[in-house]
C-alpha cells in the first residue's frame, strides 16, 4: 500500500509541474499573440500548479509535527 501512496503523490507532483509549465507557456504565447483569453487560461493553469505544490508541501509538513 505504501508504494501506491508514493505513486499517487508522485503523479500529483508531476501534474503540478506540468500545470506550471503549461501556464508559463500559455502566458508567453498569449502575450506574444496579444490574446487575453490565452493569458487568462495560462494564469489559471499556473495558479493551479502552484496550489497543488503548496498543498503537497503542507500535507508533507503536517506529518512532522507531534
Amino acid at each position: 500500500m505504501a508504494t501506491y501512496v508514493g505513486e499517487t503523490l508522485l503523479v500529483k507532483k508531476f501534474a503540478a509541474v506540468l500545470l506550471l509549465l503549461l501556464g508559463i507557456l500559455l502566458i508567453v504565447v498569449g502575450l506574444n499573440e496579444q490574446s487575453s483569453p490565452i493569458v487568462a487560461f495560462g494564469i489559471l493553469s499556473l495558479l493551479g500548479g502552484v496550489l497543488l505544490l503548496v498543498l503537497k508541501i503542507i500535507r508533507r509538513n503536517k506529518g512532522d509535527q507531534p
